[in-house]
């Protein structure tokens, strides 16, 4: 909150914002609109981006600062688990642990097919 204060240009701040909270989606969980609003208003220069896309990620950080004399809040827009369908968007593999073998081939296995 002291960022903007302090004109820290210099400080970067990278959310993954996969809309998931461990006990659950976020709207449900937290109630707020929009992250990129809400550093805007904690007075960061905020840029959205999707979190997937490396060139665009790239090209983003390599611009920031993106305002002189104002910290930067990028909002990376992702998919929770992406890339493992019986994983993507579900909050109880916030804290999954002890995988067996046959959940760990699976995992390889969609994982190769990406």
């Amino acid at each position: 909150m002291c960022a903007s204060k302090h004109r820290l240009s210099n400080l970067t701040v990278i959310v993954d914002d996969n809309k998931v909270q461990c006990s659950g989606p976020t709207h449900q969980v937290s109630n707020f609109s929009s992250l990129a609003n809400m550093f805007r208003g904690f007075g960061f220069s905020t840029e959205e981006v999707d979190g997937h896309n490396v060139n665009a990620m790239k090209q983003l950080f390599e611009r920031a600062p993106v305002s002189a004399g104002q910290p930067t809040a990028i909002i990376c827009h992702t998919v929770m688990s992406k890339g493992l369908p019986f994983a993507e968007n579900n909050a109880e593999w916030h804290w999954k642990s002890n995988l067996d073998q046959e959940m760990l081939r699976t995992m390889y296995a969609a994982l190769e097919a990406t």
